[in-house]
């Protein structure tokens, strides 16, 4: 397919590197488990709900732990108040070899652990390859918010009230503004049904970053630079605004597909290709 192509064929300009490595290593990889955390949240049902069922995780003002204790002290070092606790939730291993059952609140002992937490959620859709790959959000983090924190991931609003630019009047969350990101995040990945993606390879990666500022750039023979600017793909040739192409204008964003690029040469990650 062209996407896998052209992303093979994909030589970032040597000048532009380190611009490239530094915005990986300062605002991607630092963030990757708050994206993660999002995909997680996609995959559990969506913002408004915790992982297990629970109240909304982002407006509780206590740690996420301690929802899951009758006496706020899940995490005590005496073992009897983990075992009297009354709990609703799948069960985890410790990494001292315990099991505590969320469902049935006892605490066991076992041998079988894998990196401190239940086998079985694992192999769960949950942590499945399906998932919203991280990589993903954050690219689409870098075009809608510039990696700002503050704002709606739809179209880059601010968070203190719902989104004003297409789409509006998001997100649907069940309370109003402020926001958290991650809550918008979740409320806009669901949105575009991205939690019902089962594929995401290369090919279908880059169609949908590319379609996030429109494929008018095909009319005009130039590839897009919001994959491609920074590399052997992109010269020039920009919309400066809605409707309005500048054949000698240069993008100064570098394109997400070169930020793949460079973070699968780096082996940071591994894209599928089909």
């Amino acid at each position: 397919m062209e996407y896998i192509d052209l992303f093979n064929k994909c030589v970032i300009k040597k000048e532009k590197i380190a611009e490239v490595d530094k915005v990986i290593d300062d605002k991607i990889v630092p963030n990757r488990n708050r994206y993660e955390q999002i995909s997680n949240l996609v995959r559990g049902g969506g913002s408004n709900t915790l992982l297990f069922g629970s109240p909304p995780l982002f407006q509780q003002p206590n740690p996420f732990y301690k929802k899951f204790s009758a006496a706020d002290r899940l995490l005590s070092a005496d073992s009897s108040i983990i075992n009297n606790a009354t709990l609703t939730a799948p069960s985890f291993n410790f990494n001292n070899g315990g099991q505590f059952n969320m469902l049935q609140g006892k605490f066991t002992q076992t041998t079988d652990s894998m990196f401190g937490l239940n086998r079985d959620l694992f192999a769960t859709g949950f942590f499945n390859s399906s998932s919203v790959p991280w990589y993903f959000l954050a690219c689409v983090h870098y075009m809608e918010c510039s990696f700002s924190f503050k704002k709606h991931l739809h179209n880059g609003d601010p968070l203190t009230g719902y989104t004003v630019h297409v789409p509006a009047h998001r997100p649907k969350v069940g309370h109003p503004p402020p926001f958290t990101f991650e809550e918008s995040a979740v409320d806009a990945i669901k949105l575009m049904k991205y939690d019902q993606v089962t594929n995401w390879s290369l090919p279908f990666i880059l169609l949908k970053l590319e379609g996030y500022n429109g494929f008018g750039y095909n009319r005009k023979g130039v590839k897009s630079p919001y994959l491609w600017s920074f590399s052997n793909h992109y010269i020039k040739g920009k919309y400066v605004k809605d409707g309005v192409f500048d054949a000698e204008a240069v993008s100064s964003q570098m394109g997400s597909a070169v930020i793949l690029k460079r973070m699968e040469d780096r082996a940071l990650i591994s894209i599928p290709r089909n």
